[in-house]
């Protein structure tokens, strides 16, 4: 038994005694090499230049606007100027149109002309381009009147600018005697002319032949106080008069 046990703790002083020389050779070996490894000359490496800096953004000074606008103690650093203007003045009232003068007809022969009532009563005839009163005559054919007033075209149709049935116009324009002012008697002819009484009036020098009046609704070949009622052809329409009776 005691042969066992010493030839046991005799393998085990001869176990620790290679584990102990194996441990001191590894040490050596790994000495050796670090002793070399520092030996060996550093290799001089080339050195690379530091990054350029990134260069600054160029000042704007639309980023400063805020800053020179809320600048407290410089006021007229505000770039919105405010300018004061007066008010408009108010519109004018617009002025009423004056009244339309009346329509008697039209002629084609040679320059058109258009026959309309006249500022002191009556009639005559106007050409394109003449004045009636307050308005311009700019236009007109069968159908339609152009006016010019305050720079403002007026077109109306002749049905409307024709004197209305009851008045002295339209009952002049019927009788076919213009409703102009009484001229001066002529040496020969008759004389055309109205009146505000009723009935026949003289109207030429020597008193032969008599003109029709406004009113007179008589028809032709009417006798009345030796005087005889015929409608002849005239130059601007039919005529009315009264031819005494021999």
């Amino acid at each position: 038994m005691n042969r066992k046990i010493l030839a046991l703790n005799i393998g085990l002083l001869v176990l620790f005694g290679t584990l102990g020389w194996m441990l001191r050779a590894h040490w050596r070996e790994a000495r050796s090499q670090h002793r070399a490894t520092l030996a060996k000359a550093a290799r001089p490496s080339a050195l690379l230049p530091p990054p350029s800096p990134t260069p600054p953004e160029p000042a704007v000074p639309a980023n400063y606007l805020e800053v020179a606008q809320k600048t407290l103690f410089s006021r007229d650093r505000n770039p919105n100027v405010i300018i004061e203007t007066a008010p408009p003045p108010p519109p004018k009232a617009e002025e009423p149109t004056p009244p339309r003068p009346a329509y008697y007809g039209q002629m084609g022969i040679g320059e058109p002309v258009a026959f309309l009532s006249a500022e002191k009563g009556g009639q005559r005839g106007f050409h394109v381009g003449d004045e009636v009163g307050p308005f311009k005559l700019v236009a007109f054919n069968r159908e339609t009147i152009t006016f010019e007033w305050h720079d403002k075209t007026l077109e109306y149709p002749l049905a409307e600018l024709k004197p209305k049935e009851g008045t002295p116009a339209a009952a002049a324009a019927q009788s076919g005697v213009p409703t102009f002012a009484p001229s001066k008697p002529a040496s020969a002819g008759p004389v055309i002319g109205i009146t505000e009484e009723k009935g026949p009036v003289l109207g030429t020098q020597n008193g032969e032949i008599r003109s029709c009046v406004a009113g007179d609704k008589s028809p032709s070949g009417t006798v009345k106080d030796g005087f005889k009622k015929s409608v002849v052809p005239g130059p601007f329409g039919p005529m009315c008069q009264w031819e005494p009776i021999k």
